[in-house]
């Protein structure tokens, strides 16, 4: 198709079309539109151009963002960090500015801001079933501070009420059957097809086999079967702020202006109180 063809088709002049060609100009998502239209190729320049608006992913990693979004369907297993989709901006800022974001090039604000744009998905109009089990090791992990931490589960308090389609479960400490050190998820989509995503140290890797597939959705319904209830959730996530909240507290208290330090043992410090005037 000629330039000046592919402008009348979608509506633009044949100099704006040139300009987006040959990178000048960011195209609009109305553009990006009318390509999917003209080119039959349903929503991809869409998704392709809000990767790049919303960019800022580790190259591994916006697959799995694209999937997401189109995802009917997501169950989620997190083992040690409250996944993605639920965290706080001051959460993602602790997560990813220690992680491999760290080296890589990436600027921190944005990916924080794209990582918070993931929890648009609970909000539209027709959103997917999430099911999330998250391991109480996510909740005892202190990422940031105690203070992130206060926020983040007071998040979850907060979502598991104001998201009718999100499910939440803990999986206790002690919990008795399959023991799984990986972070995953399965994601259904529109026609029955269903994707795993595991997380390893070098990133995520998408898994599409039935035999996977199927293997994978029998591991998460035990971790499901073997997990509190959202209400017995709900009461163990309050418990585990509250201990938090103590620890503010207890640090708040160790910052009060006190007397003179004298040192005890090693690594020890005991504050000596002040003598009375004669």
């Amino acid at each position: 198709m000629s330039q000046t063809a592919f402008a009348s088709a979608t509506g633009y002049t044949q100099s704006y079309v040139s300009q987006v060609e040959a990178g000048k100009i960011l195209p609009s998502m109305r553009f990006a539109e009318a390509c999917d239209h003209v080119f039959g190729t349903g929503d991809l320049f869409v998704r392709q151009l809000r990767r790049v608006v919303e960019g800022e992913y580790p190259e591994w990693f916006a697959p799995y963002i694209d999937a997401e979004r189109r995802a009917t369907d997501i169950r989620d297993f997190s083992t040690v960090l409250v996944m993605g989709l639920l965290q706080t901006e001051r959460y993602a800022r602790a997560v990813l500015g220690g992680g491999r974001l760290a080296t890589s090039g990436l600027d921190l604000d944005a990916a924080v801001m794209s990582r918070l744009r993931r929890r648009e998905v609970l909000e539209q109009a027709d959103p997917p079933h999430v099911w999330v089990v998250l391991h109480e090791a996510c909740l005892w992990a202190e990422v940031g501070s105690a203070h992130i931490m206060v926020e983040q589960l007071g998040f979850l308090l907060h979502a598991m009420k104001h998201y009718p389609m999100l499910t939440l479960q803990v999986r206790p400490l002690g919990a008795e059957g399959v023991s799984v050190t990986a972070p995953f998820t399965l994601l259904n989509f529109s026609g029955g097809k269903t994707a795993v995503y595991v997380e390893g140290p070098q990133g995520g890797q998408p898994y599409e086999t039935p035999e996977t597939v199927t293997k994978v959705a029998g591991l998460y319904d035990q971790l499901r079967a073997c997990s509190l209830g959202p209400q017995a959730s709900e009461a163990l996530i309050s418990d585990v702020r509250s201990a938090h909240e103590r620890n503010v507290d207890q640090v708040h208290l160790q910052r009060q202006p006190r007397g003179p330090v004298r040192r005890v043992g090693p690594g020890s410090h005991v504050r000596r109180g002040r003598r009375p005037r004669a």
